[in-house]
């Protein structure tokens, strides 16, 4: 084939040669001459050489290095096709620009052909046209969707950042990074700076020996190209590189601009060229997850491959570079795909001793539940500490307060070795990197409470000191507008998050004058590293999961790696009940109540100790407070034998009471106050609805005072926050009651008995507060009290 091209080339140019030397001579005869016939025999030798000449650019139009970019015109309005060295060939430079139809249509020619003759992924498109905004490439709005056309610059700013582009890719390409090309297509620089002009020429001067291919319409000094100028009504080629259809620095045939082809021609091959882009950069999810699991090095970052764009694979890293990200887009658009994309190609490429995953899901979606065991599938994703699954604010707050906490620890570690960077950290102490996905995090952030202003300083402190001790972040959200409390942080915060990725639908990921999120489709997302800027935007194509890969993975790394254990989930809608709990968490004098809202999602109670106040009350008409105190009940039942008595006494008539507990007559309740035996706890439901008077109220007073001592607790549900009140004597019993579980108080309620610190306590469906006076400080726990089973109810509500 080599050699049926060279011979072809050879003749193609012995006709153009031949042509052109028939029509220059005829042209120096002068009119005059053509007024005697001239010999048939002529004729016909001139018609022989035009129809070879044709017949061999034809067998070349196939050859990708040389462009058809006219016609030359002979004799009697004989023409032969015009085709010049391009592409890695050589530059192309015109002396006017695309304001001229038959420029315009070259530089799409030009676009088109070189596309056709590479295979996708090959050669990337970023285009200039200050002079027409645009329209030289309007017609090729096909290949700028699928992402083949980078970047149509229609601005001086934007021109410049194209440049850029193309001396990064002059540069990388130095550097060994790149082997794929890029054209740089200039359609117009109207009026733009000599500085301009200037950079274009140093890219032309270095851009084919390092993939860069310059067509400029409008620069007629360009360097290494060949340049096509308009002289006496007829265009002259000239300083073309070696080729078939050079003779000399100059034609001596004069040639035409290509004609305009049918837009419909342009549309359709626009659109082809598309679509084979778009399919060639579509990878499946198998293709994101090796056959086996890796255990790549974590210490100068972790890189994970999500897809594929025009110029081939995209992979993304987590390093000092890019420390933390933002991903944004609309309901449907893919933000959960593309989460699972990252994450499960990160849990296939590092071990879990080198990446930990701490996952926060606060909307009601089932984002991150491919990560845990559930009924159904045991499997689960050993890379994943923590996961929140509906997350509750407060347990994303606990969230980052442990990663707060583990950023101390590890800096304490790190100046003990003398280091001041993870790397240097990894190579004292084998710590993993971790990764703090927050998906519709400004929920957490949302109004202006307590748990916001909290949130936000946390964040703030993993956003700048993060990349130093291998800490990252991802915040994912339909939009980050109207939040509050990031009024005066937002940019400390966001702006330590330079990698933005924006799928479609995305609001304010990316800069306010950057609209490609707004020019993509379903699979495709923005990838920006500069922090939304615009012009630095990379378009990727990322699959969709696959469920058969995904369980696969989870399998092969439970047997790889059965020395992690599953996560600790948070599941916000489920409701939690003791029978979940482990033996560990059952202890003697401990009345269990609930979970904590927590990183560790303890058992959450209070100690019936021998310690002033050791009572519990639970207060507001909620019906979980029966429930949760029958909860207590059992738990001391279970865990004290042998112990103390329990007594107990309902009100409601809807408690389900322990079996072996001694059962007090409701009646009988206010008379038996003062004879309550030593090391006896006492358990009431609705104890609003004994109605005592003065004499029982001071008798229970008295128990509060002095049952602790004794061994004699009280643990009761006043459906009525006031009775509670009065019952114990207002402010005067409020050290005889160290703790209380705040069901459906509203915090405004709570300042004159509790203080000022629980204001802002908001009572919801499934979440009490928890008070200890002498374990607690500032505004007590969150916790999900325990509720009554069902056989409808799930089976746990936490995996510990």
């Amino acid at each position: 084939m080599p050699g049926f091209r060279s011979t072809l080339a050879n003749a193609a140019a012995g006709c153009d040669i031949a042509a052109a030397r028939l029509a220059s001579a005829r042209r120096r005869l002068g009119a005059a001459a053509f007024e005697t016939p001239v010999d048939p025999a002529v004729l016909e030798a001139e018609r022989q050489i035009s129809d070879a000449a044709t017949a061999s650019a034809a067998q070349l139009r196939g050859d990708a290095s040389l462009l058809p970019a006219g016609t030359l015109v002979l004799h009697q309005d004989r023409t032969i096709p015009l085709l010049v060295p391009f592409g890695e060939a050589g530059h192309l430079a015109t002396g006017v620009d695309a304001r001229v139809d038959g420029v315009a249509a070259l530089i799409r020619n030009a676009v088109l052909h070189v596309l056709a003759g590479t295979d996708p992924g090959e050669l990337r498109v970023a285009a200039i046209d200050l002079a027409t905004l645009g329209a030289a490439f309007a017609p090729l709005r096909p290949l700028a969707d699928a992402g083949v056309i980078e970047a149509v610059a229609t601005d001086t700013r934007a021109a410049a950042d194209v440049l850029t582009l193309a001396e990064t890719q002059v540069a990388e390409s130095i550097a060994g990074h790149r082997t794929d090309r890029l054209l740089l297509a200039i359609a117009s620089l109207g009026d733009a700076p000599r500085a301009v002009v200037e950079r274009v020429h140093a890219i032309a001067r270095s851009g084919l020996e390092h993939g860069v291919t310059v067509l400029a319409a409008g620069l007629p000094d360009l360097p290494q190209a060949t340049v096509m100028r308009e002289v006496d009504g007829h265009v002259e080629v000239s300083n073309p590189p070696a080729a078939p259809v050079t003779q000399g620095a100059r034609l001596a045939v004069p040639a035409a601009w290509p004609e305009a082809p049918d837009p419909a021609f342009v549309a359709g091959e626009a659109t082809r060229l598309a679509e084979r882009a778009r399919e060639a950069a579509t990878l499946a999810f198998g293709d994101l997850i090796p056959g086996t699991p890796l255990s790549g090095d974590p210490a100068n970052g972790l890189e994970v491959l999500i897809g594929r764009d025009a110029a081939g694979e995209v992979r993304l890293r987590f390093d000092d570079a890019t420390p933390h990200w933002m991903v944004g887009g609309r309901t449907g658009g893919g933000k959960t795909v593309f989460l699972l994309d990252v994450l499960y190609g990160l849990a296939s490429r590092y071990s879990p001793s080198d990446l930990a995953l701490f996952l926060l899901d606060f909307k009601e979606g089932v984002s991150f539940t491919e990560f845990i065991p559930t009924r159904r599938d045991d499997t689960f994703i050993p890379h994943a500490r923590a996961v929140g699954v509906e997350s509750d604010r407060e347990y994303g707050l606990a969230v980052l307060r442990a990663l707060n906490e583990e950023m101390t620890q590890r800096s304490t570690v790190m100046k003990r070795h003398g280091v001041a960077s993870f790397a240097g950290l990894r190579d004292h102490e084998r710590y993993p990197r971790i990764v703090c996905v927050a998906d519709e995090f400004q929920v957490l952030l949302a109004g202006n409470d307590k748990v916001a202003s909290e949130a936000v300083s946390l964040l703030e402190n993993l956003a700048r000191k993060g990349r130093s001790y291998g800490v990252h972040l991802v915040l994912a959200s339909q939009t980050i507008s109207g939040i509050e409390a990031l009024w005066s942080k937002r940019d400390s915060i966001f702006g330590q998050f330079p990698m933005r990725v924006a799928l479609p639908g995305a609001k304010s990921i990316l800069d306010v004058n950057n609209d490609a999120a707004a020019r993509i489709s379903l699979g495709q997302v923005v990838v920006n590293t500069e922090g939304g800027a615009k012009g630095a935007d990379r378009v990727a194509r990322f699959p969709d999961t696959d469920a058969a890969v995904m369980l696969r993975l989870r399998e092969q790394l439970r047997h790889a790696h059965s020395d992690f254990g599953a996560p600790r989930v948070f599941y916000g809608y489920r409701p939690v009940h003791f029978t979940d709990t482990l033996p560990g968490e059952r202890k003697p004098g401990r009345a269990l109540l609930g979970r904590e809202v927590s990183l560790r999602l303890e058992a959450a109670g209070v100690d019936l100790d021998r310690r002033p106040g050791r009572h519990l009350a639970i207060l507001g008409s909620d019906p979980a407070g029966g429930e949760t105190l029958e909860a207590a009940a059992e738990s001391l039942a279970y865990a004290a034998r042998p112990g103390p008595g329990l007594w107990t006494v309902d009100f409601t008539g809807s408690a389900k009471l322990q079996e072996a507990a001694h059962r007090i007559p409701p009646e009988e309740f206010a008379s038996r106050l003062g004879r309550i035996p030593d090391d006896t706890i006492v358990l009431a439901w609705g104890i609003e609805a004994a109605g005592l008077d003065r004499p029982a109220q001071n008798a229970l007073r008295e128990l509060l005072r002095t049952g602790p001592a004794r061994g004699v607790h009280l643990l009761a549900w006043w459906r009525i926050y006031r009775r509670f009140l009065d019952d114990v004597g207002g402010s005067a019993g409020r050290e005889d009651v160290a703790c209380s579980l705040i069901l459906n108080l509203p915090g405004t309620e709570l300042l004159g008995h509790f203080g000022q610190q629980f204001q802002h306590w908001s009572p919801r469906p499934g979440r009490a507060l928890l008070i200890d006076r002498h374990a607690d400080t500032g505004s007590g726990r969150l916790i999900v009290p325990f509720s009554r089973p069902s056989p409808t109810t799930a089976q746990t509500g936490v995996n510990t």
